[in-house]
C-alpha cells in the first residue's frame, strides 16, 4: 500500500511539473488534480484535500475558470467541476497551436538574416532529445544517426514516421537495440557495459544539411550543438562513415553499401576512394 501511494505521489508530481509548463501555477495544478479525483467540490473541500491555503483557493479557482479548465455550478455553496483529462489535453493543444500560428505569423513579418542562426548551443539532455525529434520530423530525404540505445529509443516514433514518409534512415550504434530502422549497424553491446568506460555521444545529420551532435549524458549540464554549417556537417558525416567502416572490419561485413547511403556521391566506391587517397 505504501509503495502504491509513493508511486501515485510521484506520478502526480510529474503531472504538476508538466502542467506548470502550460502556464498553470503549482496551486492551480494541485486544484485541478484534486477536482479530477473528487468533483464537484467546494472551494473549502478543494483547499482541504489539496493543501492549498483557504486564503488562496478562490483566486486559484478563478484563474482556472478564466483559462477554461474548471467550471463553477450552483451557489451557496458554489461547487467546481474540471475538464476531463482528455478534454484538457485537447484544450491545451488548441491553445498551443493558436499561439504557435500567431508567433509564426509575427516572426514571418520580420526581416532576419538566416545565416546568423546557423549555429546553436543546446543546453541539457532534454533539449537535445527535443532538438533531435524536431530535426527528424523535418527531414525530407535522409537521416543519419549515430547514438546509444537510450537516445535511439527516445526518437523511435520520429524515425518510424520518417520512414513512412519515405525518408532513408541509416543508423549506427555500439549498443544492442530493441528496434532497427533502415540500414542499421550495431555492435550489440550492452549500454551498461559501455557506460563503465565511455560517455554517450550523439551525431544526427538530416538531409546532409543539418547536424545535431554532442554529449548525451542525461543531465542539465550536458552540451551539444545544432548547426547548418556545412563544414561541421561534413565532419559529422565522415565520423559516422568511419564508425561504420571500422565496424565492418571488426564484425566482418562489407560496409560499402551502407557507407554509400551517406556519401554525397553514392556511385563512388569506398574502396576506390581509399585506394586513390594512397597514391
Amino acid at each position: 500500500m505504501e509503495w502504491d501511494e509513493a508511486m501515485s505521489n510521484s506520478n502526480e508530481k510529474a503531472i504538476i511539473d508538466i502542467l506548470q509548463e502550460f502556464r498553470l501555477s503549482s496551486n492551480g495544478s494541485k486544484a485541478y488534480l484534486t477536482l479530477l479525483k473528487n468533483s464537484p467540490s467546494t472551494g473549502y473541500e478543494i483547499s482541504t484535500q489539496s493543501g492549498i491555503p483557504r486564503s488562496a483557493i478562490y483566486s486559484v479557482l478563478s484563474r482556472l475558470e478564466s483559462m477554461g479548465i474548471v467550471n463553477s455550478i450552483g451557489d451557496n455553496p458554489k461547487r467546481y467541476v474540471p475538464l476531463s483529462a482528455s478534454s484538457l489535453i485537447e484544450h491545451l493543444s488548441h491553445l498551443h497551436t493558436d499561439r504557435i500560428m500567431g508567433l509564426t505569423s509575427a516572426l514571418d513579418s520580420l526581416e532576419t538574416d538566416d545565416e546568423a542562426f546557423d549555429f546553436w548551443h543546446v543546453h541539457g539532455y532534454r533539449n537535445l532529445i527535443i532538438k533531435m525529434r524536431e530535426v527528424i520530423i523535418n527531414a525530407k530525404n535522409k537521416v543519419f544517426l549515430s547514438a546509444w540505445a537510450k537516445e535511439i529509443e527516445s526518437v523511435e516514433n520520429e524515425l518510424e514516421n520518417a520512414e513512412k514518409r519515405g525518408v532513408e534512415v541509416t543508423l549506427f550504434s555500439f549498443c544492442e537495440l530493441s528496434r532497427k530502422f533502415g540500414e542499421t549497424v550495431t555492435y550489440n553491446l550492452k549500454q551498461s557495459d559501455l557506460e563503465a568506460v565511455w560517455h554517450p555521444k550523439t551525431i544526427l545529420v538530416a538531409d546532409q544539411k543539418i547536424t545535431v551532435m554532442g554529449s548525451a549524458i542525461d543531465t542539465d549540464d550536458s552540451r551539444s550543438i545544432w548547426t547548418q554549417n556545412q563544414a561541421i556537417t561534413e565532419i559529422a558525416m565522415n565520423h559516422i562513415i568511419l564508425d561504420i567502416t571500422l565496424a565492418g572490419q571488426r564484425l566482418g561485413f562489407d560496409p560499402n553499401p551502407v557507407v554509400q547511403r551517406i556519401l554525397r556521391r553514392p556511385d563512388l566506391e569506398l574502396d576506390r576512394l581509399l585506394s586513390n587517397s594512397g597514391k
